[in-house]
């Protein structure tokens, strides 16, 4: 029986410190910034860490076990709408928007240097890839 405990001990290090390099190496990267999502149906937040690539958003949970992105947003077809909400209660000043891929609607919460960051950064895209000629 002892030694199941110490195995489960030694199972929630491992996960702990997993977390830790996670969060340390996500928020490291150049072009990261602190990002929840949530569904428009879910009043639930799920935080994470995005990363802007060349042409596309990877957003990473921070509590996963999988290594890579939960989710990517390509340039071309993400749309962030200019209406936006204070979050009430949120430590670090956070505003929501609603986003759209596709038909896929969903919402952010970021702080507003990091909104600008992201309105820049898609106003920014080629002509080519937003559809101009």
């Amino acid at each position: 029986m002892l030694w199941l405990l110490v195995l489960l001990a030694v199972l929630a290090l491992l996960a702990g410190i997993w977390l830790l390099v996670r969060v340390r190496g996500l928020s490291r990267v150049v072009g990261s910034f602190d990002c929840a999502w949530r569904a428009p149906d879910s009043p639930e937040w799920v935080s994470g860490v995005a990363v802007y690539g060349v042409d596309r958003i990877d957003w990473y949970r921070i509590v996963s076990l999988r290594p890579g992105p939960a989710a990517r947003w390509r340039r071309s077809e993400l749309v962030v709408e200019p209406s936006r909400r204070v979050l009430p209660g949120s430590a670090w000043g956070a505003v929501e928007v609603e986003c759209h891929l596709g038909d896929e609607a969903f919402h952010l919460a970021l702080e507003s240097d990091a909104l600008a960051g992201l309105t820049s950064w898609l106003e920014s895209s080629p002509p080519m890839d937003r559809g101009a000629a």
